[in-house]
Parts: structure tokens; sequence; C-alpha cells
């Protein structure tokens, strides 16, 4: 029945599957020259595969299940995710499934206060070292911001900084929060930029002891804090909030009550701006690998998801901007350091891991390629006169 459906698939570019049995499947067309042999290695993953490829696929890779003989992982996630919708469409199995699932998604990601901590840990708590060899020297771990495709990692998460800062129009005599500060980077930098006083909250050990230990060597101290706290328990008013690349830890069940206290913690002038990884459709369930072994607990949102709860809440948004293709071209940096240093990844963890966190940013990458992933930049202001009419204010 597996591939009963992949000869119903329009492959941009030819697969060859050698199954169990070492008998050949061929797949595709030649068009765009790309050609892949992969073989399954027991009939087992094949069961798996056509029930549900959303986990399996992942895993089978990781467990050397499936093995590409010809061709690259990378290539193989990017035909495969060119044509996973119409797998979901030629495949009624695995359509119940990523129905079912969608519609169980709120129970996929019961983050209370406890949960999200141990949930953050599962992946921020690594051995830093890992972060190390494949982010810029920031250590900046969400989307980048590219002015063309030829600029540097460590450049483009200058400008994403910048650009964010520009957006929240901070000045010296401001509080900021950070919410999901990260090893602090972002922090660091308004406070250097501005001379603004900047609180910096996470839940993870690791990124709390590094953003403690770099704001005492840049002498900063008196400007930046760091604190091990979910955003729930803050009480201070701000002027300016930031949350970059955490909202996906949140939850759809907690998205009304985080955008409810993010809107209280502003004061009259204040402002909040929401970056985070997005889906451009209808709001789906969260990739069963991802949550089993990358984020427990995680969830893309769809902009409906946020926009209906700001409704509800009578929030201002004063402006939104959509980030197509940037973090594709973040993890694509990403990948390449994982590939540059797979020898200490596989030494500090093992080959399995190494397969596994390979897999994870080309996955991530392609779902900004191919499946209609997006960064949302969403700014929301107490009143709608606390920023200037035009976004001139942004570039200058």
């Amino acid at each position: 029945m597996f591939y009963s459906v992949l000869k119903k698939l329009n492959f941009d570019g030819k697969l060859i599957v050698i199954d169990h049995n070492n008998k050949t499947y061929e797949f595709g067309n030649n068009t765009n020259k790309i050609n892949l042999k992969v073989r399954l290695t027991n009939k087992s993953i094949e069961k798996k595969l056509f029930r549900n490829p959303a986990l399996h696929f992942g895993e089978g890779y990781m467990n050397k299940e499936i093995i590409i003989e010809e061709g690259t992982i990378e290539e193989l996630i990017d035909i495969v995710t060119l044509c996973y919708d119409d797998f979901v469409k030629n495949n009624f199995i695995f359509r119940v499934y990523e129905n079912f699932s969608g519609y169980f998604k709120v129970f996929q990601q019961l983050n209370e206060t406890i949960k999200s901590k141990r949930n953050v840990a599962h992946h921020y708590d690594l051995k830093e070292d890992l972060y190390k060899l494949f982010l810029d020297q920031d250590m900046q771990y969400s989307c980048a911001y590219f002015h063309n495709e030829n600029i540097s990692l460590d450049q483009a998460q200058i400008d994403k900084k910048n650009h964010i800062i520009n957006k929240l129009k901070i000045n010296k005599n401001m509080d900021v929060l950070d919410i999901g500060c990260g090893w602090g980077g972002m922090a660091l930098e308004i406070a250097k930029q501005t001379g603004a006083k900047v609180k910096g909250i996470t839940l993870s050990e690791n990124q709390y002891a590094t953003a403690s230990k770099r704001a005492q060597e840049e002498g900063l101290t008196d400007l930046v804090s760091f604190q091990i706290q979910d955003y729930r328990n803050e009480d201070k008013k701000y002027d300016r909030i930031l949350s970059v690349g955490m909202f996906e830890h949140v939850g759809i069940k907690y998205f009304k009550p985080y955008l409810k206290k993010t809107y209280e913690l502003l004061k009259d002038n204040g402002v909040f701006l929401l970056h985070t990884i997005g889906q451009r459709g209808i709001p789906t369930a969260t990739s069963p690998w991802i949550r089993k072994y990358i984020f427990p607990g995680g969830y893309i949102p769809s902009l409906s998801d946020i926009i209906n709860e700001t409704q509800k809440l009578n929030i201002n948004i004063t402006d939104i901007e959509i980030l197509r293709l940037h973090y594709a071209h973040t993890l694509t940096h990403w990948y390449r350091n994982v590939q540059k240093n797979k020898n200490e990844i596989i030494k500090m963890f093992d080959s399995r891991f190494y397969r596994m966190w390979e897999f994870y940013l080309l996955a991530s990458k392609y779902s900004f390629v191919n499946m209609g992933n997006v960064v949302f930049q969403i700014q929301i202001a107490k009143n709608i006169n606390n920023l200037p009419l035009t976004r001139n204010y942004m570039y200058n």
C-alpha cells in the first residue's frame, strides 16, 4: 500500500526505493536532475511510513532504517516536503490521523508552569557547546534578518537585533522586558545601544547562567538583569516588551492568557513586539516527530490563532511584518555549521543524535521553503498613538 501511494505523487526528481526484500521501485522524473536512491531496511519501517510518515520518516533516518545510498538527506527532505500535501490527499489512513491530531492539538501542549520548565530544559539545557558549534557568535537562536542572501550569519543576526530595536523605538529612560531571553544577546544589545534598563527572563538554567555571566563580563549589570522566571509570574509594568522565538512554546490553550498578561504589563506608552514562527495557512497540529524529539509542548501558530485572541481582548495591533524565507536562510547557515562540526557533535553525543539534529534543521528549513511556514513580527501598542504614523522610523 505504501508504494501504491508513492506512485500517485509527483516527485520533482527521480526517487528509487529499495525495499527490505531488495525489490526496486522507481518514482518521479529526471527534470531537475536530482537522483535519489533510498533503502528501507525492514518491513516495519515500510508500514510505519504508510501509517504516519510525519513521525516515522525522521525516526527511520535516525535509526538507520532509512539509508540514503545515492543523494543527500537534504535532497530527500526537499522532494518529500514538496509532495507532502499530495501524500496526505492520497492516503486515507494518514489523512484521518492528521485530522484527528489537529482536532486534539490543544492536548498536545499542556504547558502549565512546572511542565513548561521541563519542556524548555529538554531542548535548551542540552550541552551549551552544541549551540556554540552552529549558532552565530552572539548565540542568537532565532530567525536572522537577511537584507540579501550573501550576508553572513553574524551580520544577519546583528541586523535582526537592530530591526527589532528600531521597531520598539526604545530610548534611555525606558524599562524593557525580554520574555524568553535566550543567552542574553538581545537584552545586552538593547542596553548597549539605547541605555534602557532591561530584564531578561528564561526557564533555562543554562541560558540564565550564560546570560548573567555575559552581563557581568560586559559591565552591564547596572542596566541588565536576568532571572529564571515564568512570564506568568511577572507583575512590573514596562515601556517595552519583546518576545523573540518564545511564543512557539506557549501552547494554543495559553495564547489568550499570554496575550492578556503581556498587554497588562505594558505601561500606557507601552509597545510589545511578538516575533514567532507562524503557519501561513489554516491551523494544524505540530509535527509528531518535532513534538517527540525536539520541542515537547511546542506549537506553530497561524495568524488567525493570534488575531482571534487579540480581537477578544481588544488589543491594538499596530504593525504586522511577515518574514518569508529569512528563517530558511538562517537554517541553511546552521546546517552548514553542523556539517562542519559533525565529528565534534558525534563525540559530544553520538551518531544517532547527529542524524536527529541534522534532520531537525533540514526539516525546519524546508517547512519554510515548501510547506508554508513563515515568521510573524506582530507589533502591539497599549494606545494607538504610541508610535509614529508611518513605518519610516523602523528603517532610519
